[in-house]
């Protein structure tokens, strides 16, 4: 069993909603976040860290944090690894 579907057994049984049902459910939830969200979002599924976000918007590396912590939530994921694994099987 690999480590995402591990994480998937997890949250199944926390009784967090399956984020993995259909490509639909995804999209909805692409389109809870912000502007600024979402261009974070693009780095992290292209592998950049935190800093290297905060870098290239030219904000500070704990507000880009902030921002990575609320992406989390609303896409229901735990780490940028399972942000782009997901990312990649639904594209």
């Amino acid at each position: 069993m690999s480590w995402i579907d591990k994480i998937r057994m997890k949250k199944s049984r926390l009784g967090q909603p399956n984020f993995y049902e259909n490509n639909g459910a995804y999209q909805q939830r692409l389109s809870l976040l912000t502007t600024l969200e979402y261009k974070i979002f693009m780095f992290l599924r292209e592998g950049f860290s935190t800093e290297e976000c905060s870098q290239r918007l030219n904000m500070k590396r704990s507000d880009v944090k902030a921002h990575v912590n609320s992406i989390y939530s609303k896409l229901n994921v735990i780490s940028s690894a399972e942000l782009i694994v997901k990312y990649r099987e639904d594209s």
